[in-house]
């Protein structure tokens, strides 16, 4: 039985896509909610004068308003959110091994050949080491 649901969103319209599938699971299963937005991490370019710090504040900034307007659209549902700054996976990962969700749910994104080939996709990264259920919702499904 699903208790808990934690939704990875990143403010993509495909991670809208999988908070609202994750939210219509939750309503129907009445199972608490988690979203976790991963901040990440950044090393900045000192020669243009971009601070590690300003981007990493500006993807919380983002972050915290993608996540109020979420719950703004469904105040009926108890929703968590997690901001943790890091690499995706290893942020996903720990979020999995800390609040024991029994299922995760992310958006897919479609990918340009060459952006797959060198950084490979975080789903993919995901499929490798999960050890709970996945489900990927894809980027052109509507609720």
């Amino acid at each position: 039985m699903i208790h808990k649901i934690l939704v990875g969103i990143d403010g993509s319209d495909s991670a809208i896509n999988a908070a609202n599938y994750a939210i219509k699971l939750a309503k129907e299963i009445q199972a608490e909610l988690e979203i976790i937005y991963v901040i990440r991490f950044s090393t900045g370019n000192i020669d243009s004068k971009i601070l590690r710090i300003k981007i990493e504040e500006y993807e919380k900034k983002r972050a915290l308003e993608f996540v109020e307007k979420i719950k703004n659209q469904h105040p009926e549902i108890k929703i968590i959110d997690i901001e943790p700054i890091g690499f995706p996976v290893t942020e996903i990962n720990k979020s999995i091994e800390n609040s024991k969700p029994d299922l995760f749910i992310i958006g897919h994104h479609t990918h340009h050949f060459l952006e797959h080939l060198y950084m490979g996709s975080i789903e993919k990264k995901l499929l490798s080491n999960l050890k709970i259920p996945l489900v990927i919702v894809p980027e052109n499904y509507k609720c």
